[in-house]
């Protein structure tokens, strides 16, 4: 067997959990779960709470952009945070000059892209701990940063965005449930984002992306450019993240720089790891910790700040299950159901 064709099949080593096409019954059993899970707010649910829901929805959106740059591609990431705020300010600006929100949201998409890809090239010369300091570092200096673009970001005291304009379109007669389409359309892009990135990393560039993760010097040696594999990570990455921002500018009627703090990215990379990097399940799981987490600390007054107990949880996980919640669930899975 060639080189080329080990690069292509073997080498690379696509995880079960991706390369497989034959869905196991506990996979179909999870996402009858999920389905049902996204179906029945809308009737059950008032509008404040159905809300609720459709900005944990953009969080998981985040924390998959998280993953696919620290989980698929080894790169640590404390910083993406940020890539939600310029996501969010750049729809809020595209709005202001006129444009439709599809058309809007679109543009400060790829204009988030482009920010990360900027941002990330300098960025991409470091690894590890000191790739993380240097993402960190940026998480520090945009809200000050974003401050100072007053014209922007509307300085100190935020900005309103224009989203009145989005309403379901007449033949749907949800005028007076705008709510539920909203969280309908956070749904179907987010879903979008989990089409795309599953045959993102089942295609070639996600098994490079997985081999430069694992061993630069062998990426290098089969022929992959381990610095376009890493910028193209990064920029598809923001971009999702950018996402993220336009959904949550479609959801609140104000943004302000405070919404993007260095916690919010240390939030996102969190629920990545606890989650289970290098999964797609792994960003539901971990939303999903973020609320759970806080929830039972508050019922049992554990400790007084949530940021401790995610900062154990975090420790703990690395120790007791290093590939997160996904991890745990997908080797229980294997074992029951898989054949050898």
């Amino acid at each position: 067997m060639s080189i080329q064709s080990r690069i292509n099949n073997d080498a690379v080593g696509t995880p079960p959990e991706l390369g497989t096409k034959q869905v196991g019954r506990g996979a179909k059993i999870g996402m009858a779960v999920l389905t049902l899970a996204i179906l029945i707010p809308p009737f059950v649910t008032t509008s404040l709470e159905l809300t609720k829901l459709s900005r944990l929805a953009v969080l998981v959106l985040a924390v998959l952009g998280v993953n696919l740059l620290t989980g698929y591609t080894g790169l640590i990431s404390l910083g993406h945070g940020v890539f939600v705020g310029v996501g969010a300010f750049a729809m809020a600006n595209f709005i202001d000059q006129g444009l439709s929100l599809y058309i809007a949201g679109f543009l400060a998409t790829i204009f988030t892209g482009l920010i990360g890809l900027i941002l990330g090239l300098p960025a991409l010369r470091v690894r590890g701990l000191y790739l993380a300091l240097v993402t960190f570092g940026t998480a520090l200096a945009f809200p000050p940063f974003a401050r100072r673009l007053g014209t922007w970001t509307g300085g100190v005291s935020g900005r309103n965005v224009d989203n009145d304009a989005f309403v379901p379109p007449a033949f749907l007669r949800l005028d007076d449930h705008v709510h539920v389409w909203r969280y309908g359309i956070c749904i179907a892009v987010v879903a979008l984002w989990f089409v795309i990135i599953r045959n993102l990393v089942d295609s070639r560039m996600g098994r490079a992306l997985r081999t430069v993760r694992d061993n630069e010097s062998a990426a290098a040696t089969f022929g992959i450019s381990v610095r376009y594999a890493k910028a193209g990570a990064l920029a598809i990455s923001a971009a999702m993240t950018g996402t993220a921002g336009v959904l949550q500018a479609i959801l609140n009627p104000y943004i302000s720089h405070a919404d993007f703090d260095s916690f919010l990215s240390l939030r996102l990379y969190a629920a990545a790891v606890i989650g289970g990097l290098g999964t797609l399940a792994g960003a539901i799981y971990g939303v999903l910790a973020l609320i759970v987490v806080p929830a039972v600390n508050g019922a049992l007054e554990l400790l007084d700040s949530d940021a401790i107990v995610f900062g154990a949880g975090l420790i703990i996980m690395t120790f007791v299950a290093p590939t997160g919640i996904a991890g745990l669930f997908e080797g229980r899975g294997r074992g029951k159901f898989s054949t050898p």
